[in-house]
């Protein structure tokens, strides 16, 4: 293996030995002088290092228009005109006459239908509960509707309340075509809540009421019942 190197390197430089031997040796340079490029030097300008103080630059011109001519206007004896505005003022109004207050109708047998009326109640004699009666409607006129109706409230009356003297409980309800009763309340107490709420029951109980007569024009009436603790 060794040997084999050994050879290779020899032979290696044999080859190297003849090609340096076996080329000509000349130490002359020729010179083409074709191939000479030719540089031309010229001189740079001297560049000087910038100033650090600022340089006015001069502000450009603007051509100014010329200015046009007016013509004069002749003015003949100018005057100055002042208007003077009157505030109009509103004119008053006539004013209407007032109208005359409606007076209420008068409470008997032969009304138009408004104002109140007393009426005639069927057993408001001696030991009666009643102490008389007043309906809204001077125009409702039927004693026998009010006789089925006061029947049913002294029947349905209960008083059970010991009471020192005489007291007199106002209760107000209405009737409705049918005989269906609406808005019940006390429109004057006597003063005694127990008495009261026996008078209200005792209507509570009546109702509903008789129809009210087919010849009757309204749709309702409204009847105030004064309710008393003792006979007459």
């Amino acid at each position: 293996m060794k040997r084999e190197i050994v050879f290779s390197l020899i032979l290696h430089l044999v080859v190297f030995a003849l090609a340096v031997f076996s080329a000509p040796f000349d130490s002359t340079t020729r010179f083409d002088p074709g191939e000479v490029i030719r540089i031309r030097a010229v001189s740079m300008p001297d560049f000087s290092p910038p100033s650090s103080e600022p340089v006015a630059i001069a502000p450009p011109v603007v051509p100014q228009a010329l200015p046009e001519e007016v013509p004069e206007i002749p003015i003949s004896d100018p005057t100055t005109v002042t208007e003077s505005k009157e505030i109009e003022k509103p004119k008053p109004q006539p004013q209407k006459p007032a109208k005359p207050e409606t007076q209420p109708a008068e409470a008997d047998a032969g009304g138009d239908g408004s104002g109140k009326k007393e009426i005639d109640v069927a057993g408001s004699g001696p030991g009666s509960p009643f102490a008389g009666a007043t309906i809204d409607n001077a125009s409702f006129d039927y004693p026998y509707w009010f006789t089925q109706t006061f029947n049913k409230l002294a029947a349905n009356f209960r008083n059970t309340v010991v009471i020192d003297g005489r007291v007199v409980c106002v209760v107000y309800f209405q009737v409705l075509r049918s005989g269906r009763m609406v808005e019940l309340r006390v429109e004057q107490s006597s003063g005694i809540p127990a008495f009261d709420r026996v008078c209200l029951t005792a209507v509570e109980k009546s109702a509903p009421f008789p129809p009210l007569p087919k010849d009757f024009r309204d749709e309702i009436i409204g009847i105030s019942v004064p309710f008393t603790n003792s006979s007459r």
